[in-house]
């Protein structure tokens, strides 16, 4: 910790510069400890997580924003959130622990923490049952029930909705892809059930093994987005290849706009 820290600011939110987004950087164990913490007291909470590719959506879906501001935690899934967070607050952040990925915390979800009722929410079906598969393996005396999200409509909406008040689940994972898992917890939020919602993108699919998920020496090297844009040209090559540059010239005129306006006042 810095002399000049407190407690406080050696562990809460870091604003990235420019941008605005926060990120609260955790590990694996951190974020257990929090699940843990918040299920027992049993409130609504969400937990997201930003790398380039929601710095970008951030920028332009106004829906997705919002949700990202209140969001209880946001974690540092992308390798370059976690460098500009760790210049910024000058935390000893660690690429190794805190650039967390859904594989580095759902393995150790219903081992670790007081978590007994999951529903997973979206992939593909195949993906979606492996999955629960898989956690009812390590769930002792839990329950998990799964609900896929492939061609997502508002009929199949409604009813998971309906069906999640029934369950009345701990925690929700929703693996939609980004933005739409963000623009339907944002949309049903106050009909949900309370648990804590975790939004994973394609995690629930690389959990599986449908889809073969990067190396994990890659991720604290900063690598594991050319693994995925060698492995999935056309699904992620926008992702990867363009949408860093449209995110470039967003935070620029952010930046211009901000140097003209400082300017006019003066």
């Amino acid at each position: 910790m810095l002399k000049h820290q407190s407690r406080a600011e050696s562990t809460g939110p870091i604003e990235i510069p420019v941008s605005g987004v926060r990120v609260t950087p955790m590990d694996a164990d951190e974020l257990h400890r929090w699940i843990s913490a918040t299920c027992q007291e049993g409130r609504k909470a969400a937990v997201l997580a930003h790398n380039l590719h929601s710095l970008y959506t951030w920028e332009v879906n106004a829906t997705f924003r919002a949700f990202y501001e209140r969001a209880d935690v946001i974690l540092t899934d992308g390798f370059p959130v976690l460098k500009l967070a760790k210049w910024r607050s000058g935390r000893p952040l660690s690429a190794k622990r805190h650039r967390l990925g859904t594989l580095d915390w759902l393995p150790g979800l219903m081992g670790r923490t007081p978590v007994r009722r999951v529903a997973v929410v979206g992939a593909t079906p195949a993906g979606n049952a492996r999955t629960v598969e898989l956690l009812r393996e390590g769930a002792g005396t839990g329950e998990v029930r799964g609900w896929a999200g492939e061609g997502w409509h508002a009929e199949l909406e409604e009813r998971i909705v309906q069906e999640l008040q029934e369950y009345r689940p701990d925690f929700v994972i929703v693996g939609l892809g980004m933005p739409l898992q963000e623009e339907f917890l944002s949309r049903r939020w106050a009909e949900l059930p309370p648990a804590i919602y975790a939004a994973v993108g394609g995690g629930i699919d690389e959990y599986a093994g449908i889809q073969k998920p990067p190396p994990r020496w890659l991720g604290p090297l900063g690598l594991e987005w050319a693994y995925r844009l060698v492995t999935q040209p056309r699904r992620l090559g926008h992702r990867y290849v363009v949408e860093p540059w449209l995110l470039a010239y967003l935070l620029a005129a952010k930046v211009a706009r901000r140097g003209t306006g400082a300017g006019a006042v003066a």
